[in-house]
C-alpha cells in the first residue's frame, strides 16, 4: 500500500523536475537533495517518485490485461475441453511459454515502439507499449490456471443444471464459472504483479523499456551503471531497493490471498484436537448426587 501511495501522490510531492538539469552534478544525498542528484544535475528523489509511478502502474496494467484476456481464453479452453478450438488455444500458450521472457518482451517493445500503436482515437504511449509487451507474455499463465479450474468445475452439479437449463457459454462462463474460479486467479495476480515489475526494471535496464525523459525504476539502473565505480552509491541503492520491496511486498500478498481464500490451506496451529467426550459412567471415587 506504501507503494502503491507513492505511485499515486509521489509526483505531486516531487521537490524538482524531473527532467530538470542543474550544475549540482553527482551530489550525495543531503538537505538539499534528499536523494542526491545524478550526472546530469538531476534530483534522485524526483525521478524516484516519477520512476515509482511508472513502473507500479506498468505493473499493475499489464497484470489487468494479461487476467482479462488470459482468463478469457482459458475459460473457453476449458469449457470446450478436447475440442479443436481448445487445442488452438493451449498451443499458442505453449509457443509463448516457449520463449524466455527476458528475450520475448524486449523483442515485442522492440517492434511496437518502433511504429505508432493505435486502437481508435487512443494513441498508446512508451509507457503503455512496455506494459502491453509485459502483459501479451502474461497472458499464458492466467489461462492455463483459467482453464485447469475451469476443467473442475464443469463436473459439478450447478454446471449440469444450468446445461439442463438451456444456458448458453456466455452465461456458463460469466454467471456460473467464473464466480467459482475467481479465487487462483487473484492468488496468481499478485504473484503476476511481482513479476511484472521485475520484468520492466529488466527490460527498462537493457534500454528496451521506459525511455527517457521517461523514469522508471529500470533505466534509472542502467543511467547509474556507469557511476557506481566512481563512488555514487546513492545512484543505485534507491531504486534497487525499491524493486525488490516490490517484488517482496505482492509475493507476500499473494501467499495471504492463498491462505485465505484457499479454505483447505489449514497450518498446523490451526487444527485443534477434538474435544474429549464426557464420560456417561461415573468413575470410582467421584462424588454421587443424593436423589431429591
Amino acid at each position: 500500500m506504501l507503494l502503491i501511495g507513492i505511485a499515486v501522490f509521489g509526483p505531486l510531492v516531487a521537490p524538482y523536475d524531473p527532467a530538470g538539469l542543474s550544475p549540482a552534478r553527482l551530489r550525495p544525498p543531503s538537505a538539499e537533495y534528499l536523494f542526491g542528484t545524478e550526472n546530469f544535475g538531476r534530483d534522485v528523489l524526483s525521478r524516484f517518485l516519477y520512476g515509482t509511478r511508472v513502473s507500479i502502474f506498468v505493473g499493475l496494467g499489464s497484470v489487468l490485461f494479461a487476467l482479462c484476456v488470459g482468463t478469457l481464453l482459458g475459460m473457453l479452453a476449458g469449457l470446450w475441453s478436447g475440442s479443436g478450438w481448445d487445442t488452438l488455444i493451449m498451443r499458442g500458450m505453449d509457443v509463448i511459454l516457449a520463449f524466455p521472457l527476458l528475450v520475448l518482451v524486449p523483442v515485442l517493445a522492440g517492434v511496437l515502439q518502433t511504429r505508432s500503436v493505435q486502437i481508435g482515437p487512443v494513441v498508446f504511449s512508451n509507457i503503455a507499449v512496455v506494459g502491453l509487451a509485459i502483459g501479451v507474455v502474461l497472458v499464458p499463465v492466467f489461462a492455463r490456471v483459467a482453464r485447469a479450474s475451469v476443467l473442475s468445475e464443469v463436473r459439478e452439479d450447478y454446471v449440469m443444471a444450468a446445461r439442463s437449463f438451456g444456458a448458453g457459454t456466455k452465461d456458463l462462463l460469466f454467471g456460473n464459472l467464473l464466480p467459482n474460479i475467481q479465487a487462483p486467479l487473484t492468488v496468481q495476480a499478485a504473484f503476476a504483479v511481482a513479476i511484472a515489475i521485475a520484468i520492466e526494471g529488466a527490460v527498462s535496464f537493457l534500454g528496451l523499456g521506459v525511455q527517457p525523459p521517461e523514469s522508471s525504476w529500470g533505466n534509472m539502473l542502467a543511467d547509474a551503471r556507469r557511476f557506481v565505480i566512481a563512488g555514487a552509491w546513492w545512484l543505485v541503492v534507491f531504486p534497487a531497493v525499491a524493486i525488490a520491496l516490490a517484488v517482496l511486498s505482492f509475493n507476500l500478498m499473494g501467499d495471504a490471498l492463498r491462505d485465505a481464500l484457499d479454505p483447505r490451506a489449514f497450518t498446523p496451529d490451526q487444527v485443534t484436537a477434538p474435544e474429549e467426550p464426557a464420560l456417561l459412567a461415573a468413575r470410582p471415587g467421584d462424588p454421587v448426587a443424593e436423589p431429591t
